[in-house]
């Protein structure tokens, strides 16, 4: 598959329409908080259209500068996502409900709701039916004082001293730094002679922090700081693959020799440990996903594939069946929690159950809640109860989906805030909700041919190394998309991991287009490889 360089005067362009077209979706929250009785902050509005500002420097640092030979289309699908994304964002936190707790927030939605109701009044009622309800049309209720979050970014000083402001900035900057590494013909042999070396000093120190420093997933309370560690183990995992593909292709009964195959299964297990211990199974389903391509595109043996894909088959079963056990076997009860979720969405588990008993003491320890032990039915109530907060995330979202319809119920108009943490693991969710069918097919397109140009990266590299980190880097980044999605959807298990470049989050942003820049060196480096030999090939044919 070979893919045309098209124009970069083209993706600029494009770029242009994209932040033209958000502008327009900042313009539709903005009137919709009005609607609602909220006033989003224009200074916000204003910041995240002006990352087009970094995103058209960095560009015309890579045309000019760098003089980039290779296809534009992976920043262009990148850089419609980033936006789509930092627009969800702004609708969410915005929203005065969203960011509120406890009383606060149903004070919140009790304001916009009243705010709404007579609003309604006002535009849909004669003056006889305000008369009839009030008295008189004088007497209808003032709308209540329009509501601001306060831990939002309103003046100028709260933008530049914001993380939402500098983390796209970084991310941009990796992207650059990913490029310049990487283009480089000796960093990439450098890397691939010490490949070994990368997998065990990225795990060790990798492994500390998750054994003694993170809790439940999370570093230091919400930050996932090992997101860059994927590129790393990447980097490792293609080289020991690059340097003993044809060994292992060398089978007998469909297996190769075990002194190629014994060590390259310890490198492809590396991660699986640390994150096993994070009870990060998206993560797990992520590589195990990544590994897998890898190692169909160097090895290209069915006999192998098979054994891989019964493997693939066995262990996800086993957590499966697991799923329902009394013990844990040394399994995270996270995992446990996950399966269980999606099989059993709207049935609770027994209040006894080995992985759910703890979140449902939390619960009745944080409502102040103390049921009767000899009353069944209480217990019962209680426990169904705690399950529906714990999987309100889930249920919300397919909810939300739902009312979504085609075209949506419009940017500010829906209720996604209703659904927690809607700007990271389920902002598929809240797009879908707004923008409907259209803006989920649009997010799952732009993702395609993200896709679709890595691939394509991939199959034109001229050694395997390159083919193998191109395929790698564009597997974490399509795999990611599909878990999420798909959980969101409830195809998959839920697992907590971000959209590429869509969720809020700053790791997973940086890493992401800390890879997106790596894609692009290595397109470059496809490009200039081709015109060299062509120029070559002309060469040797001249009389």
């Amino acid at each position: 598959m070979k893919l045309n360089r098209t124009s970069p005067s083209l993706h600029l362009l494009l770029i242009a329409v994209i932040f033209g077209s958000a502008l327009i979706g900042y313009v539709a929250v903005i009137w919709s908080g009005g609607l609602r009785g909220y006033n989003p902050s224009h200074t916000v509005a204003a910041r995240d259209i002006a990352f087009i500002v970094p995103i058209v420097a960095v560009f015309f640092w890579f045309t000019r500068r760098q003089r980039f030979r290779g296809e534009m289309l992976l920043l262009t699908a990148a850089v419609f996502l980033f936006a789509f994304g930092q627009l969800m964002q702004y609708r969410l936190f915005s929203d005065p409900e969203y960011g509120a707790r406890g009383r606060a927030r149903t004070k919140a939605r009790e304001a916009k709701a009243q705010t709404v109701r007579l609003l309604n009044i006002q535009t849909g009622y004669d003056d006889e039916k305000k008369a009839f309800m009030f008295g008189s049309p004088a007497a209808v209720p003032s709308k209540p004082a329009s509501q601001n979050l306060p831990v939002y970014e309103y003046s100028l000083g709260d933008i530049l001293k914001s993380a939402n402001t500098y983390i796209p900035i970084v991310a941009f900057f990796a992207m650059a730094v990913g490029f310049l590494v990487f283009k480089g013909e000796g960093v990439l042999l450098w890397l691939q002679r010490h490949a070994f070396i990368i997998g065990l000093a990225t795990l060790l120190p990798f492994a500390i922090i998750v054994l003694a420093f993170s809790e439940e997933g999370k570093f230091l309370g919400q930050t996932t700081p090992w997101e860059g560690v994927k590129i790393l183990f990447l980097v490792s995992f293609a080289g020991i693959l690059a340097d003993t593909y044809r060994h292992l292709r060398l089978t007998q009964w469909g297996l190769p020799p075990a002194r190629y195959l014994l060590p390259f299964i310890v490198i492809a297990a590396m991660p699986v440990v640390p994150f096993f211990a994070l009870s990060d199974f998206g993560q797990m389903m992520v590589f195990f996903g990544v590994y897998l391509i890898l190692y169909v595109v160097a090895v290209r043996k069915t006999g192998q594939l098979a054994y891989a894909l019964v493997l693939v088959a066995v262990i996800f079963g086993t957590f499966f069946v697991a799923s329902s056990a009394t013990s844990g076997f040394g399994v995270p009860r996270r995992v446990y929690f996950r399966l269980y979720q999606w099989q059993h969405t709207w049935e609770p588990p027994s209040q006894d159950t080995w992985w759910w008993k703890r979140d449902y003491e939390r619960y009745l320890q944080a409502k102040d809640l103390k049921p009767d032990p000899n009353d069944a039915q209480e217990i019962k109530q209680r426990n169904t109860e705690a399950w529906f907060d714990k999987v309100l995330q889930q249920s919300q979202g397919l909810f939300g989906v739902n009312e979504g319809g085609v075209v949506g119920e419009g940017l500010g108009l829906g209720f996604p805030e209703a659904v927690p943490i809607s700007d990271s693991d389920f902002i598929y969710a809240a797009i879908s909700e707004e923008t409907g069918l259209a803006g989920g097919l649009a997010i799952l397109l732009a993702i395609g041919v993200f896709v679709f140009a890595g691939t394509a990266i991939s199959l034109g590299a001229q050694d395997m190394f390159t083919k193998l980190l191109a395929a790698g880097l564009t597997g974490f980044v399509g795999f990611q998309a599909i878990v999420n999605v798909g959980g969101v959807l409830r195809l998959l298990p839920m697992t907590g991991i971000t959209l590429p470049f869509v969720s809020h989050g700053g790791w997973s942003l940086i890493t992401s287009f800390g890879m997106l820049g790596i894609l692009l060196a290595l397109s470059h480096r496809n490009a200039t490889e081709r015109l060299s030999s062509e120029h070559t090939r002309r060469a040797n044919t001249v009389p």
